[in-house]
């Protein structure tokens, strides 16, 4: 098959073809916690019900995820020639989201929370127990921890939800993530310093999934 001939493009088709690009700020995160977890962040006066959507507000950083394929090489099919031949598609299993944190310091008690519960801390024996050297974990189920789905949507901003577009020929698509079986994998440190007068504190989570399935809606 030849390749492509070569050919003169007009400024008017590029700039119509290429300048209407989609920009990485416009874009919302949704992670509903399981029942159990919500009963217990209640009980340390963190509601899921009225605080959730802003902790969501508050990412400011998420990547979207990743896959790639398993592969192995098969090199006698032809001489001198190894291929590589996929048999299975593999996802990354994690993503990183970066928060903004508030004041009260809600959001750091919110993922705490959530991976106390995850680990028994609270719940198989009282917070306060773990202060002595001869306390122990016990794991609370997979399914009573894991998120249904994590949620990552990516429109732009002339997208409208009930026109549909603005100011467009045809409607304005977006694309969703969701993330499968999502749980808060690690809470990362956060940084603190005298020379960080001007910063904001952030904190970096990282969600572990099952797997990830995307839709252009």
């Amino acid at each position: 098959m030849p390749g492509p001939t070569p050919r003169v493009y007009k400024t008017s088709e590029i700039k119509s073809r290429l300048l209407n690009v989609a920009r990485p700020t416009t874009y919302m995160v949704k992670f509903t916690p399981p029942p159990e977890v919500q009963s217990f962040m209640a009980q340390r006066g963190i509601s899921y019900a009225t605080k959730g959507e802003t902790f969501e507000l508050s990412c400011t950083v998420i990547k979207t995820p990743s896959t790639s394929f398993l592969t192995h090489s098969v090199s006698a099919d032809y001489h001198g020639v190894t291929q590589e031949i996929p048999y299975r598609r593999a996802y990354e299993n994690e993503i990183g989201l970066t928060f903004y944190v508030d004041a009260q310091y809600e959001i750091v008690e919110f993922f705490e929370g959530w991976v106390d519960y995850m680990s028994g801390l609270g719940s198989t024996l009282a917070r306060e127990e773990y202060r002595k050297p001869q306390a122990f974990y016990r794991q609370n189920y997979y399914n009573d921890y894991a998120s249904s789905s994590l949620f990552l949507t990516k429109f732009e901003r002339s997208y409208n939800r009930q026109l549909g577009a603005v100011e467009q020929a045809e409607p304005q698509k977006y694309l969703e993530y969701e993330m499968i079986q999502a749980y808060p994998k690690a809470i990362n440190s956060m940084e603190l310093g005298y020379a960080q007068y001007d910063s904001l504190l952030t904190l970096d989570v990282t969600f572990g999934y099952t797997r990830y399935v995307s839709v252009r809606r």
